[in-house]
């Protein structure tokens, strides 16, 4: 009875808490005379910056909090549509920022409700060898994996220098759909490459973290030579991870800076890969001098990662969309854990982002290219309004109860699937479908909490297995 009263009190007081900010900023509006598409940016941005500003001044908050980058992101990428919003009326923006602004509360009042409360930062401190060999194990398992995924892979692209001339555009997602790819090769490596190191660390051995980082670097550089941004920003996030809660934890004001720096870089080097012709390091110097004369050039605002995405929604207000769906577009999720035969699903699921593409740029989709897919307005298209609510409430419900959970029972199991989960929810699942986002997610970079289990499974039976036979 007593942990019932102390829920409805948690939502009571979310409830008043949002209801008092929205008014103080309703009040705002009437005395200043602001315009309402003003107000409804000066409102995403205190919700979805706010938590990441009070993370830095606050020495207890944790600002690898799901609750404290999701919404951090979340506003970059419903603002990013702003810079190319010209062709759209004053109406149809104001209309997609109410949209975004519902969206942003939905997720936070779910990441809310799920984490309960500020939860306590945990070290952790693993003594017991047998869970540290575990990691080991599963690192082994994991590069083995790669490997046959790799194969694959140069089988496909005709060799590893034919896998770098294909590059990073249409042409890979041309040869990716025809050809037998299996797995995700390169974040696998990486993956596995990052948990030597985490090993390493942990057993303070030089040995391991010279072989993890040693093939990180690898991976890296092949990955860099194609273009390829997010095949290794994840992994390297899902390393910032263990870190943080697995062996020492990182400051929220480094935190912070280390965010806002990674995005200029990333959108330096999206401006370098159209002179990797000519090699990395040419690429990488023509592109200084341009910096040089225009700083903005690597700002977010100004990349495509955050601004095609959600640019959707305002064509969909624009121009109209395919009809309410009830759900047909989240079909495809179910098959996303299931190896071949989840493609089955795709045939009576409606896939969003070829609808996009065919109905406003053909061009793109013949090429095999792609430009992201808001969850807002997936969520939209599915069940207008109450569909946004309902999808991104979802949305941050499971990783805060991820992160609740790890929280609650430090674990290895907990650390790597939350690892394994925050760099997609914070990036991944706010520029694609559902579908792609829960591929990604659940055949990539769960991967090592999957293999994790199975390993602790099976030496949890050949010893019961060992332990019985000694008995008889």
């Amino acid at each position: 009875m007593d942990a019932v009263k102390q829920k409805v009190n948690v939502n009571a007081k979310t409830f008043l808490w949002y209801f008092f900010t929205i008014s103080v900023g309703f009040i705002f509006y009437l005395i200043c005379g602001l315009e309402l598409r003003s107000l409804l940016i000066i409102s995403l941005i205190f919700f979805g910056i706010s938590p990441l500003i009070i993370a830095i001044f606050n020495k207890k908050a944790d600002a690898l909090s799901p609750s404290v980058l999701l919404p951090f992101t979340f506003t970059l990428y419903a603002l990013g549509p702003l810079n190319v919003a010209g062709q759209y009326s004053n109406d149809i923006i104001i209309y997609y920022l109410f949209l975004q602004l519902i969206g942003l509360i939905s997720m936070r009042v779910g990441l809310y409700c799920s984490i309960k409360s500020r939860a306590k930062y945990y070290q952790f401190n693993y003594n017991d060898p047998p869970p540290k060999t575990l990691i080991l194990l599963t690192a082994v398992g994991l590069f083995f994996l790669s490997l046959i995924s790799l194969a694959t892979y140069f089988h496909a692209f005709g060799g590893l220098s034919g896998f770098i001339k294909t590059g990073y555009g249409g042409q890979f997602y041309l040869v990716f759909k025809e050809a037998p790819v299996i797995g995700s090769g390169f974040e696998w490596g990486l993956l596995a490459s990052i948990l030597i190191i985490f090993f390493g660390s942990k057993r303070r051995s030089k040995i391991y973290l010279f072989i993890g980082g040693a093939t990180f670097l690898f991976f890296t550089f092949i990955l860099l030579l194609t273009g390829r941004r997010h095949q290794f920003i994840y992994p390297f996030l899902f390393g910032f991870v263990l870190f943080h809660y697995g062996h020492k934890k990182i400051s929220s004001s480094f935190i912070a800076v280390g965010i806002l720096l990674g995005i200029s870089i990333m959108q330096y080097y999206a401006l370098a890969r159209y002179f990797l012709s000519g090699g990395l390091f040419y690429a990488l110097t023509q592109v200084w001098p341009a910096i040089l004369n225009n700083p903005s050039l690597v700002a977010p605002w100004v990349a495509n990662e955050f601004r095609m995405p959600a640019a959707s929604l305002l064509e969909v207000l624009q121009f109209g969309g395919p009809g309410l769906l009830f759900g047909r577009s989240y079909i495809a999720v179910l098959g996303a854990p299931i190896p071949f035969l989840g493609r089955l699903f795709n045939f009576v699921s409606f896939d969003v982002n070829t609808w996009r593409l065919a109905n406003l740029y053909p061009d793109i989709l013949a090429a095999g290219g792609g430009l992201g897919f808001s969850p807002v307005t997936e969520g939209y298209i599915n069940f207008g309004l109450i569909g946004i609510i309902l999808h991104m409430f979802l949305y941050g419900y499971i990783i805060g109860k991820i992160y609740f959970c790890l929280l609650s029972k430090p674990t290895i199991s907990y650390l790597l699937l939350f690892a394994g989960s925050l760099p997609v929810f914070m990036l991944d699942g706010m520029r694609v479908h559902s579908a792609s986002f829960s591929y990604a997610w659940m055949r990539t970079y769960l991967m090592p909490w999957i293999i994790f289990w199975l390993i602790k499974i099976f030496v949890s039976n050949t010893a019961q297995k060992a332990a019985s036979k000694e008995d008889r």
